[in-house]
């Protein structure tokens, strides 16, 4: 059963899902920073939705039941080795973070604890200047890659029904996880590459081809690697982001105009190098990925 619960990384997302725990009656609560960054969150006003945020921030080790990472990319190594001390045999491990690969990073630093593959999607979170604002919660995938994870899933099923988390529990988690970074891979980075909305990319968009065609790169590396992408896929995808604001931006696109580093590493960082290997051509990741390593060089 789980009772206690760390989050490492008080961004959008992890805010989004402390708030949402925090007021639906999880007792044993806990953001996991260093002592600076407590004492800095400490005594600086943080609001989430309008409302002064009252968390509760550890630096000393206690026994947990779940962790939450929710760090940006670049944040997850340093995440791991300052859990350490708060996950215990049975302490489960979840990666908020996109991509495909970080489940597999946290599995060889935590090797005998349950990682499971997981995906959040669909919030509209945003964090500037201490201040977070949501509207939608979205929801977090996740489910088993063997049989010996059922009951860890079975677990967080349980765990996210009782503290009224929207859930969906996958059958075949790695797909979802291959489709959702094939959308990442095109909206996000084609968002950030050309620093535009959404609308840039929806019909009648300057660079819905580069969209599009970036999705269909990333479909064949996947079919290469016994992964069925499907063209409904796609066109599901193209038909979300012609319902969204065009005005919006994808985190990527919000990272670059806020002059941060992005998360390239877990998009064309991850597919580029596997398709050189099955010698797939990857034209637009290429071309994207070398415009938003430019528009990074400076940051």
């Amino acid at each position: 059963m789980i009772n206690s619960v760390g989050i490492v990384g008080r961004g959008a997302i992890g805010s989004l899902y402390g708030t949402l725990l925090k007021e639906n009656g999880l007792r044993s609560l806990c953001f996991i920073v260093d002592e600076k960054r407590k004492e800095r969150y400490q005594n600086t006003p943080f609001y989430i939705n309008d409302k002064k945020a009252e968390f509760r921030y550890v630096t000393e080790a206690e026994p947990l039941d779940l962790i939450l990472i929710c760090t940006k990319y670049a944040g997850l190594q340093a995440a791991l080795d300052q859990i350490k001390p708060f996950v215990h045999e049975n302490t489960i491990v979840l990666s908020c973070l996109n991509g495909i690969s970080s489940e597999e990073i946290c599995q060889k630093v935590y090797p005998n604890n349950p990682v499971i593959r997981c995906i959040v999607q669909g919030m509209d979170s945003t964090y500037l200047n201490n201040i977070v604002d949501f509207a939608h919660v979205g929801e977090i995938l996740f489910g088993s890659e063997c049989k010996e994870q059922e009951k860890t899933v079975k677990e967080l099923e349980s765990f996210f029904a009782s503290y009224q988390i929207p859930y969906r529990v996958c059958e075949d988690i790695v797909r979802e996880q291959w489709n959702k970074l094939m959308l990442n891979c095109g909206i996000n980075q084609v968002c950030a590459a050309y620093q535009g909305g959404y609308g840039i990319c929806q019909d009648g968009g300057r660079h819905q081809k580069d969209f599009i065609q970036a999705m269909k790169e990333v479909q064949a590396v996947a079919r290469a690697k016994h992964i069925a992408l499907t063209q409904d896929d796609i066109d599901a995808w193209v038909q979300l982001v012609n319902s969204l604001r065009p005005e919006g931006m994808p985190s990527m696109a919000q990272d670059i105009k806020a002059h941060r580093k992005t998360e390239l590493a877990l998009f064309s960082g991850t597919i580029v190098p596997i398709a050189k290997e099955l010698v797939i051509p990857t034209p637009v990741l290429s071309d994207l990925m070398h415009k938003i390593q430019l528009l990074e060089y400076d940051f």
